[in-house]
């Protein structure tokens, strides 16, 4: 453990002593705070209120990480648009409050463009909208909004360095070469300074996409391209990397080719390569990812539904403080969505998965806390060797977690009421060694963990526990996704469109 310590410390540097901060997304708040005198025996207890309402409500304490002596942690589940006032308190008796907003649904639009139907769309750092007047609106009406690929352009849509406050809303990109919409990163060796921020894709019909041997010359691979795909794989500079991308309510379906699964006849044993619905190399944090629906019915199934690179490092996919919530993922060879690196006050939820392998990776959590919960994952049989005996069928786990690389392992990881009945385990530890987890009300098979693995905690057998902000409000936890009393669980375009309405 001294050694395990001293290499962590390697990676995050220590936190100075700080006031507490917030970081926000639509219903979610990220919380830091590097009091003097933090350690782990002195619990940051949380409480919080909409700004002016009279109680305060109990929140999930904040895990002190030891390795660079700062409290995180999350308040989840809350209303868009909304001040908030916090209360940090330590056990020791010092206590601090802040106000943070969560963002508003309701994007202003100072400038609508109408698309040009059958032309590729560039959007230009010039073509930014701004803050205080509102986003710039690229779309078309029903019927002219359809755009195609062609053999020169890699993409049907560009979102070019430098662009910011950009929504491209209600467009079907049909047939492009490799992917429907690209955020990318300036060519060259002397980079744009200008940071892609705050974009918005939404209410697109994706199909089609996807290349082949572009990368891995003569294997007879699909590539990794995805119908929303964001390449910064080059950049070395934090600052320039996107931040706050918004994909919501987007349909991605049938790729113009297939991943391989993990064992086939014409492959052998290789890892699933090919196309994804949502694709983030190195691309920034503080994203929101919901109400997608990715699925295919043309027989070309997934490498992974949405994920990105650098599994095991300090940055990965999502990153931080970013929400991955009512998706609906199917036809996966590989991961429904790969969660993998720093994974700090990253929250994933409401998600719904159909045919894929393993439900979420996330090997390694490296930096945390994460939080997974109500996430429901069925028909998980013959993805591994679809081809193979059905009555030796290997199933992959609801969670594939773990590092062999003890500098990259030891984030904080909480697994609350998600539900996966045919699961091949509900933990696994397929990276290598799983550390420090949480896993509180989930109707999963056993999780396979050994002596040698932790710290960590599955609660009791068969007990249900209550969670503050995840449960409390319930009249009556019980263990799964599903709420006791409430309307059965919604994702992809229905949750979409049943928000919409709802405004």
């Amino acid at each position: 453990m001294k050694l395990l310590s001293m290499l962590l410390l390697a990676i995050l540097p220590l936190a100075a002593s700080a006031a507490p901060s917030a970081v926000s997304t639509f219903h979610s708040l990220g919380l830091y705070w590097s009091p003097q005198g933090g350690s782990e025996s002195n619990a940051a207890r949380v409480e919080f209120r909409a700004a002016g309402a009279g109680a305060w409500r109990q929140g999930l304490d904040l895990w002190f990480d030891a390795r660079n002596g700062e409290y995180r942690g999350s308040l989840v589940e809350l209303e868009p648009g909304t001040a908030y006032e916090v209360k940090l308190t330590l056990s020791s008796g010092a206590s601090e409050t802040i106000q943070a907003r969560t963002w508003s649904e309701k994007f202003r639009v100072q400038k609508t463009v109408r698309v040009q139907p059958g032309e590729r769309l560039v959007i230009k750092p010039e073509d930014s909208g701004n803050a205080k007047e509102g986003y710039v609106l690229f779309t078309a009406p029903r019927g002219q909004n359809v755009l195609e690929g062609n053999d020169k352009d890699d993409s049907c849509v560009l979102i070019r360095q430098g662009a910011h406050h950009v929504i491209v809303r209600g467009l079907v990109l049909k047939d492009c070469k490799r992917y429907g919409v690209l955020i990318q990163r300036q060519g060259g060796d002397t980079p744009s300074d200008a940071q892609t921020h705050d974009i918005v894709i939404e209410d697109n019909e994706i199909m089609g996409w996807g290349g082949f041997e572009n990368v891995r010359k003569d294997a007879r691979l699909a590539d990794n391209d995805g119908a929303v795909h964001c390449a910064y794989n080059r950049e070395t500079d934090d600052a320039r990397r996107p931040d706050r991308i918004i994909v919501q309510g987007n349909r991605m379906r049938d790729p113009r080719h297939g991943a391989n699964p993990w064992r086939s006849t014409a492959h052998g044993h290789k890892h699933p390569y090919g196309p994804l619905g949502l694709a983030f190399d190195r691309c920034g944090r503080n994203h929101v990812i919901r109400y997608n629906e990715i699925q295919s019915r043309n027989g070309n199934f997934f490498l992974d539904g949405i994920g990105g690179g650098d599994n095991f490092s300090t940055a990965g996919f999502p990153w931080a403080d970013s929400d991955i919530y009512g998706n609906r993922v199917s036809e996966v060879y590989d991961d429904a969505i790969e969660a993998e690196g720093a994974n700090r006050n990253v929250r994933i939820w409401g998600n719904q998965f159909r045919r894929v392998y393993v439900a979420i990776g996330n090997a390694a959590t490296v930096t945390g806390p994460l939080y997974v919960w109500r996430n429901v994952a069925s028909d998980m049989a013959r993805m591994y060797q679809p081809e193979g005996n059905p009555h030796r069928d290997h199933r992959g786990p609801f969670i594939k977690a773990g590092s062999k690389q003890p500098d990259l392992n030891g984030g904080r990881a909480y697994y609350f009421h998600n539900t996966a009945p045919d699961a091949g385990a509900g933990i696994a530890r397929s990276g290598g060694p799983t550390y420090n987890f949480v896993a509180r009300n989930n109707l999963w098979p056993a999780s396979r963990v050994t002596p040698q693995d932790g710290p960590f905690d599955l609660g009791r057998e068969g007990r249900v526990e209550r969670i503050p902000n995840f449960n409390d409000r319930d009249p009556r936890p019980q263990a799964g996704a599903q709420r006791a009393g409430a309307p059965p669980m919604r994702s992809g375009a229905e949750a979409y469109i049943a928000g919409r309405s709802a405004d």
